[in-house]
């Protein structure tokens, strides 16, 4: 009979161990805007952008610590304004990693396995008064180490936001909030985070604007506290440039990074781009606007 398995120091560096938490790829965010901004989202700033269009829709690519972990993110997102304040959505994010060598507990070779993660949400928003907005998603989690070694969650997102002007806007978030994660050798707190932020877009001139935005947060189960801050230039309303900072109490939880990025922006899509340097890590991200 096969002995028990186990995971290659190389895998466990990549996933549980380094990190101390279970599927840390939740807490990544996968729009290269948000991304090269530091991060920041806790504000909602976004949450019924695009008020002429009924129908949204993206894609993201991440290449997260291609130096350490190597995660390949894949993020999908469709949503439906159904009235002026009401939107409904779908989104789903995957994680997929190299091909790791499992062994037995001799030490031998026993063949390779892929690890891979995804997570689907059902998400929705609404407006209950002017200049107040609520949003929620409901999150199925699903990981898979080894052949053996899976685990499954349940989580929400939740955040309120707040329109102070036609410029500025703050909010609060809660994101990952749900069921420990097991992967038959005990178990992990999901990385839930609470956040507060405001994001501004603030015309400097006829065809200029500035884009100011930061949140402060924490992850209680892991005794972190993190701080994003971004700033951007804006054309005429289709061409962005954006730098940004994220600050980590604890690097193996999350990493600090600085980041850079830029946006082409239309009516009809936004295509984005950026650059972090916690261990080379790259993203994209094309959303389309119907």
């Amino acid at each position: 009979m096969m002995r028990r398995l186990m995971i290659t120091a190389a895998l466990l560096a990549a996933s549980l161990a380094a990190s101390a938490q279970a599927v840390p790829f939740v807490a990544i965010r996968t729009s290269a805007k948000e991304l090269s901004l530091g991060g920041v989202h806790a504000s909602g700033s976004e949450l019924f952008s695009g008020s002429g269009s009924v129908f949204q829709a993206g894609v993201d690519r991440v290449w997260w610590q291609t130096g350490i972990a190597g995660y390949r993110l894949t993020g999908l997102q469709a949503k439906v304004n159904v009235t002026t304040g009401f939107a409904l959505g779908l989104e789903m994010t995957s994680n997929s990693m190299d091909e790791m060598t499992l062994y037995s507990d001799n030490g031998q070779p026993l063949g390779t396995f892929q690890p891979n993660e995804m997570m689907l949400a059902l998400t929705a928003a609404v407006k209950p008064v002017k200049n107040i907005a609520l949003a929620a998603a409901a999150k199925m989690i699903r990981s898979s180490l080894t052949d053996s070694r899976r685990a499954g969650a349940f989580a929400v997102d939740l955040l309120g936001s707040w329109q102070i002007s036609s410029v500025l806007t703050a909010g609060i978030a809660v994101n990952n909030l749900g069921q420990d994660v097991d992967y038959g050798y005990g178990a992990y707190k999901l990385p839930t985070t609470y956040k507060a932020g405001v994001h501004g877009l603030f015309p400097i001139a006829a065809k200029h604007a500035i884009e100011a935005a930061a949140d402060l947060g924490s992850m209680p189960a892991y005794s972190t506290l993190l701080a994003s801050v971004g700033t951007g230039y804006v054309y005429n309303g289709t061409i962005a440039v954006r730098c940004g900072a994220h600050i980590s109490s604890q690097n193996d939880i999350m990493p600090t990074y600085y980041c850079v990025g830029a946006s082409f922006l239309s009516e009809n899509f936004d295509l984005s781009g950026s650059y972090l340097t916690a261990a080379r890590t790259f993203a994209i991200s094309l959303r389309l606007k119907l």
